[in-house]
């Protein structure tokens, strides 16, 4: 192994990437960027390491890939030290410090021996006999750290015995060996080391027939599926628990839509085809079907949460995971974790089972629609599951692949060409890539959310037409999509398609149905249709207002008074904007309670007009806008699209104030990130830098002012958020702060100038 060292003494932060591959280190840069409270990303991570003041290393491990280039990993400026691990030699030239690189051979034999009788816990003083058996099983393992710790571990386990060790791990090498030559696959010899070692203990469990032993080795194969680091213990409870209080939520749902005539459902001929259908169906991809017994909570086998550690636990004791008390994660260490899965005893048939029984795992641990009580606990879920969404989504799509291959040449068995992904996509792939999309959208990877939900929607329209719960509700998320990029036109297209299917399907006054025509409002709003918006938000609150079982101080009516509150500030109704969102807050306030995201967002939206308020709430706007950014920042990060409004929030309140500086300060953290996380044409980056400019021309940075302004009102930036037949509002906006602020001073500056 080869290593590029230096002095660590000195540093401020010491941070670490696994190197063995880009995706892999994708993943490592997202865990930086949550240390530095930035978006979990590789850009906004080396953004942030880069701006950083205080000297940092970064440990570059497991470089080892000819093909990878690893300079790719490496952050910009001049503040820190890299420091890489590699067998690849060629790596050498990267280094900078004294000859580059030293070299490191394996532990001397005493260390060896050592550490494997400290691993088996043989107790001391160890005897002669004892350390003569310890140096052989070293000397065969090559002296290697991680085999010698694997080694103690099945000895403790008594898989065998230190004095038998030699000769077991000779034959699992010699099978191995065998395996990997019929294969034509290559390994690096202290990664079959390593592999032999481990296949030890993995037949010892096997071999076992208590239910502990088969629960550990049923999760070590599906967590071979998921990223290798960072499994929390939560996510894994909740795909055991969510199935029951998401089928608990819809039958109250349920019950309550069946409260009062109004809001029932119509029993229409094509009701009754899609409820046929998922009876017949539903039987046939349960997730129960491909999840071990561990995680499974059915009326006849509760989940039991004491079950699920105890096979945890001796995983750990095996050496197969490690625990991480601050976040109750494990963690596999990346040779175990390949070898899980790429043993040459599995066939294909098999990894497709585990890979599926990890997507269940993955899909159910997340909420398609989160009850209230579970709304922000399921949005952190989607941030921290993202890299195992990413690996379990690359695995199925190796195992097409091969699937595809094995079917043309020697066939499949009928019974699991299901698992796949392509050879069968339906309604448990469909939910699946529903809750995956989620993950994405929820972690700003908005083309991956809309590939993903496309899928769907083909799907549900094919099998029960747009005209169906689930038809209605996908194409409304993809809608949303579009929405959250500023395809404001797409957006409204599609809107308006399901509000249609809604009418048809829930009848004209379901809440449902108001609920997106509610929607549509809004994007009307943001496409400048303000009169459009106007009515259908005004139809909402009314008709509301009058339901049974709804009323004026219900949660959808407060949403369509909080988003006609924005029509109205657009129409410079400051009046009625101010009343209106005043109502929305407090609304929000008494039912949600006071850190809900949605009353959050109405106290933001609140602290947004203190312009139209006058000068004395100015400063409480401030405040209010402060703690709603505070409140974002711990929920949601430092870079995620709600904190970064309310940064713009407490700008645009401190140029009013005259606070120039702490405007440009908030300028400087948030726009980039802006453009980083949402890009920089979308509207909201946009509108930041239309406030920006304004500030400058408010400080007497004319020109400063004038060249910003008008790289913002290029028209290609506004194409996809302008109204199809028109102008954007905000582009307006721009010209108007131009024409009649900017150009002005502007003329008078050249003039003065002149005179000069």
């Amino acid at each position: 192994m080869e290593i590029f060292v230096t002095d660590v003494s000195r540093f401020w932060g010491i941070f670490w990437i696994d190197g063995s591959s880009y995706e892999n280190a994708k993943h490592s840069y997202a865990e930086i960027g949550k240390v530095g409270g930035v978006e979990p990303n590789e850009k906004a991570a080396k953004n942030w390491l880069s701006s950083l003041q205080q000297p940092w290393l970064l440990l570059i491990d497991n470089a080892d890939d000819p093909e990878v280039d690893v300079t790719q990993f490496f952050p910009g400026g001049e503040g820190g030290v890299i420091l890489i691990t590699t067998r690849n030699p060629t790596n050498r030239r990267h280094g900078t410090e004294g000859s580059g690189f030293f070299h490191f051979e394996n532990l001397e034999a005493n260390e060896a021996s050592d550490l494997l009788l400290a691993a088996a816990v043989f107790p001391r003083p160890w005897e002669v006999a004892t350390r003569e058996y310890a140096h052989k099983a070293a000397h065969v393992l090559g002296y290697l750290p991680l085999a010698l710790i694997i080694a103690g571990k099945a000895i403790l386990e008594r898989i065998c015995s230190l004095s038998e060790y030699p000769d077991y791990y000779q034959q699992f090498w010699d099978g191995i060996r065998r395996s990997r030559s019929r294969s034509r696959e290559s390994a690096h010899k202290s990664d079959m080391i390593v592999y032999s070692s481990y296949e030890m203990i993995y037949l010892g469990l096997e071999n076992k027939d208590d239910s502990v032993s088969k629960d550990a080795l049923e999760l070590l194969k599906i967590f071979s599926f998921f990223h290798w680091e960072n499994i929390e213990f939560d996510f894994i409870k909740n795909a055991a628990l969510n199935p029951r209080r998401e089928q608990e939520d819809r039958r109250a749902k349920q019950r309550a839509e069946n409260l009062t005539s109004v809001h029932k459902r119509p029993k229409t001929w094509k009701m009754t085809i899609e409820a046929w259908a998922t009876s017949i169906i539903e039987p046939f991809t349960r997730p129960g079907l491909v999840l071990p017994a561990v995680l499974r909570d059915e009326d006849d086998m509760p989940f039991n949460g004491y079950r699920l550690r105890d096979a945890l636990s001796l995983l750990e004791r095996l050496g197969m995971v490690t625990s991480h008390a601050e976040n109750d994660s494990y963690w596999m260490h990346p040779l175990v974790h390949t070898w899980v899965r790429q043993r040459p005893e599995t066939s294909t048939a098999e990894q497709a089972l585990w890979c599926q029984a990890a997507a269940t795992v993955l899909a159910q641990s997340i909420f398609f629609k989160p009850p209230d009580a579970y709304t922000i606990q399921d949005d952190y879920l989607k941030r921290q599951i993202y890299p195992h969404v990413e690996n379990v989504r690359k695995f199925q799509a190796e195992l097409n692949t091969r699937f595809e291959e094995n079917l043309s040449t020697r066939g499949w068995p009928w019974s699991m060409a299901w698992l796949t992904p392509r050879a069968s996509f339906g309604r448990l792939q469909a939910i699946e890539s529903a809750k995956f999309s989620l993950v994405y959208l929820n972690c700003g990877y908005w083309s991956k959310a809309e590939e993903l939900q496309l899928q769907v929607k083909d799907f549900v329209f094919s099998r029960l037409g747009p005209e169906s719960e689930p038809g209605i509700a996908i194409a409304l998320l993809l809608s949303n999509v579009y929405a959250i990029q500023t395809r404001n036109n797409e957006a409204r297209e599609l809107q308006s398609q399901v509000l249609g299917y809604a009418k048809s399907f829930y009848g004209p006054q379901h809440p449902t149905t108001l609920d997106i025509m509610d929607t549509l409002g809004a994007t009307c709003n943001m496409g400048s249709r303000l009169r459009e918006a106007n009515q259908l938000h005004q139809e909402v609150i009314d008709t509301l207002s009058k339901l049974e079982g709804i009323g004026p101080n219900h949660e959808s009516t407060w949403t369509a008074v909080k988003n006609l509150a924005k029509v109205k500030l657009r129409y410079l109704d400051a009046e009625a904007a101010i009343d209106l969102q005043s109502q929305a807050y407090e609304g929000f306030l008494n039912l949600l309670g006071p850190k809900h995201p949605k009353t959050l967002a109405a106290q933001l939206d609140l602290a947004d007009i203190a312009g139209f308020r006058g000068e004395e709430h100015l400063e409480p706007s401030l405040k209010m806008a402060e703690e709603v950014e505070y409140q974002f920042t711990k929920t949601m990060g430092r870079e995620h699209p709600f904190t970064l409004m309310a940064k713009l929030t407490m700008a645009k309140i401190n140029i009013a104030m005259n606070r120039f500086e702490e405007a440009e300060e908030l300028f400087r953290d948030g726009l980039p990130a802006a453009e980083r996380n949402l890009g920089p044409n979308h509207l909201g980056t946009l509108t930041g830098h239309v406030w920006r400019g304004h500030s400058c021309w408010r400080q007497g940075r004319y020109l400063e002012a004038q060249t910003i302004f008008e790289d913002v009102m290029k028209k290609q930036n506004w194409e996809r958020a302008k109204r199809a037949d028109g102008e954007h509002s905000d582009r307006g906006k721009a010209s108007r702060f131009l024409a009649d602020d900017c150009l002005i001073s502007l003329q008078r500056e050249r003039k003065k100038n002149k005179l000069t």
